[in-house]
């Protein structure tokens, strides 16, 4: 509501488009600002809050199919004003412990040979985030925005390797005053199992999400459509509707999410995962991590331009660590208690 308002108030003052569009965020900004310093005498202190009547830590929002949904902003309200932008929220969907069929079969449209079919066990939940990581809130944690698309607060931030999403993981961990989940020497890469800090989720983690009880090749069906996700609905399979492609990101959660509240995993940026890839085996696996070493990252999800053979929950796409391109970014994960 306040950006709708502030844009009719710059829009009426006859400016060129761009300068009508920062002029309107950043009043917008500086609006909610007031709004919150005015409310904030309402709020509730307690033992979350590091400063009088600012909430640190968010309280629970609800419960959907697959378990409890947090809410945690990633900076005080007095931190945010310093950086001259609005407080981010980050919600986390719990995620059960299950087992499913990982992979696709010979005869799904798509299909590759490294999408060995096997059943996979996942033994702890976990969380997952319900959107991948806005520029936004990558600003507020690494100082800068290194986005293609950089004027998109709430588009997922691109543009970032796995070694960047590694060390954001870690920065947003010593922000919340979290056991930091990973500990990085010379550019090797270490999973501290018993931290309780942000981290990229597994492959197998992701495509048990990504499908929510599906087993289809999207989590929306044997077809997937300009309105259910981001990508190229030029290159649509037989038997589905021609799509659209929109040809850059858009904001986070502009599309329903799946059946576990979890928004985006088909499309807009594609998502680092933690593994090196390897070819699978049909052997049954419980937690899989990809092997110890390799050259290449797992990369999960599609993208804008992807077609949709590329958005499948089953699909596996690779990228050098150190690789950063317009349609890559991350979602972040967590280990449960």
């Amino acid at each position: 509501m306040t950006n709708d308002v502030m844009t009719a108030v710059v829009n009426g003052l006859g400016l060129k488009m761009n300068l009508r569009m920062m002029l309107s965020t950043v009043l917008g900004t500086v609006l909610k600002t007031v709004l919150r310093a005015t409310l904030k005498t309402g709020w509730k202190t307690g033992p979350n809050s590091v400063h009088s009547g600012v909430p640190r830590f968010g309280a629970l929002l609800g419960l959907g199919a697959a378990g409890m949904i947090l809410c945690l902003p990633t900076i005080s309200l007095c931190e945010s004003a310093q950086l001259a932008t609005s407080l981010p929220q980050l919600e986390l969907v719990l995620i059960p412990p299950g087992t499913f069929l990982m992979g696709s079969p010979d005869t799904e449209w798509g299909h590759r040979p490294e999408e060995q079919q096997r059943q996979v066990t996942l033994s702890h939940s976990f969380y997952l985030a319900r959107t991948e990581v806005t520029q936004r809130q990558w600003h507020i944690v690494m100082g800068s925005n290194p986005s293609y698309l950089y004027d998109c607060p709430d588009c997922p931030v691109e543009n970032v390797s796995w070694y960047d999403a590694i060390e954001f993981c870690n920065k947003l961990s010593a922000m919340e005053n979290l056991l930091q989940s990973y500990t990085v020497v010379d550019n090797k890469v270490n999973w501290n199992d018993s931290a309780n800090g942000y981290r990229l989720p597994t492959e197998a983690e992701w495509e048990y999400s990504c499908r929510a009880g599906t087993s289809t090749p999207f989590n929306t069906g044997h077809c997937l459509s300009a309105s259910d996700a981001n990508f190229n609905g030029y290159l649509h399979p037989q038997n589905c509707p021609l799509g659209l492609s929109r040809e850059q990101v858009i904001d986070v959660g502009s599309f329903e999410p799946n059946a576990w509240g979890i928004f985006d995993m088909h499309g807009n940026v594609a998502e680092w995962c933690w593994d090196w890839v390897s070819l699978p085996t049909s052997d049954p696996a419980t937690d899989p991590r990809g092997p110890e070493h390799g050259e290449l990252k797992v990369v999960r999800g599609g993208n804008y331009a992807k077609g949709p053979h590329a958005c499948r929950s089953a699909c596996r796409m690779v990228n050098d660590p150190g690789q950063r391109n317009p349609s890559l970014g991350l979602r972040l994960a967590r280990s449960a208690p």
